[in-house]
């Protein structure tokens, strides 16, 4: 086999071994959708880019700054939904609700199921039942 041919041939194996990689990426595997958490703390940066939307949170725990790591939905699931690039502010008080990972410490701590603002404005992510949701 040529140089070319190999090249072409391992870029191919490359490709169709990548796939499902990133096919899982993008759905729910990695969360544990049976469980569902609450957190308190303030928008450090709510992140409108694709695949996916990102909050940041900053919270205090034992007297300690932690910051927790979200993932949301892609953004245009989310403008269906009534969400914006404007939805959170950086230094809005919120209380989260989410499915952990399942693997922490590596990436998302956690997938986005409803923001409970400040003044009381709850925004919902309502997932397909493919995706985890009701």
């Amino acid at each position: 086999m040529s140089s070319n041919g190999f090249r072409l041939l391992a870029a191919g194996l490359a490709t169709v071994l990548g796939t499902p990689v990133a096919l899982a990426h993008h759905g729910v595997a990695g969360y544990d959708m049976d469980e569902v958490l609450e957190l308190e703390g303030v928008v450090e940066h709510w992140g409108w880019q694709n695949p996916h939307t990102s909050l940041t949170l900053r919270l205090v725990v034992s007297g300690r700054v932690e910051t927790v790591l979200i993932e949301g939905a892609p953004p245009r699931w989310m403008s269906g939904q009534g969400w914006t690039p404007e939805s959170l502010e950086a230094g809005e008080h919120v209380i989260i609700t989410y499915h952990p990972t399942r693997l922490p410490g590596q990436g998302y701590d956690g997938i986005l199921m409803e923001v409970e603002r400040g003044n009381g404005d709850v925004l919902k992510v309502n997932r397909p039942a493919w995706l985890g949701g009701p």
